[in-house]
């Protein structure tokens, strides 16, 4: 079990903790809206990639490997949705009104992950490495594999979404003035186009 099940723990830390999509966003929530508010995002990234393996294993992965067209259409639909996502983080703080924007809702945070193509990625190839039972021979069933994975990115998912919403909120205790607040969430901005950009790179550039 332990030569099965931990470096399927290691390669989801890795995939969950690396600079992403949903942590540039839990970073930018934890600064602004601190980690209460942040909540229902980080609850929503969780759950909604959780629900996200589950309908991947119940066929939806069969359907973008005989149709790569679908998982393309998803992945522009992301790329776009996240542009609009960075545009919020960067006008997430109003000097007219001095107040701030709503942070992400639960509902938003868990869909986003059917359209988040960093995660679709990480679960399509996740799903497809470690439930092949015929090499594992500690799994007996592609179910018995799934239900690994999805501990070990529950324990993932977990671990990365409070480590990320808390560096957002310990950033708080040093940027505290309009300019630096304005400053910190033109940077996240930024970060997160890129991320796009880097994204779209890889899924067309292979």
């Amino acid at each position: 079990m332990i030569e099965y099940f931990l470096p399927l723990l290691l390669l989801c830390v890795i995939q969950s903790g690396t600079p992403g999509p949903n942590n540039i966003m839990l970073t930018a929530s934890g600064k602004n809206f601190g980690y209460l508010k942040t909540i229902p995002h980080m609850a929503g990234v969780v759950i909604g990639f959780l629900s996200l393996l589950v309908v991947l294993s119940l066929g939806l992965i069969s359907i973008f490997i005989t149709y790569p067209l679908f998982q393309t259409i998803l992945q522009i639909m992301g790329s776009i949705y996240l542009l609009y996502l960075s545009h919020r983080i960067y006008n997430s703080y109003s000097s007219e009104n001095n107040s701030r924007s709503k942070p992400i809702t639960f509902l938003e945070s868990s869909l986003f992950q059917y359209v988040n193509p960093k995660g679709v990625m990480m679960a399509i190839t996740t799903i497809s490495i470690y439930t092949d039972f015929k090499s594992f021979t500690f799994i007996n069933s592609f179910i018995e594999g799934m239900i690994f994975i999805l501990i070990a990115f529950t324990i993932s998912n977990v671990f990365a979404v409070l480590t990320w919403t808390s560096v957002g909120v310990f950033l708080n205790n040093f940027i505290k003035s309009e300019r630096s607040i304005k400053t910190f969430n033109g940077f996240m901005a930024i970060l997160l186009v890129l991320t796009v950009i880097w994204i779209n790179y890889e899924f067309y550039g292979t």
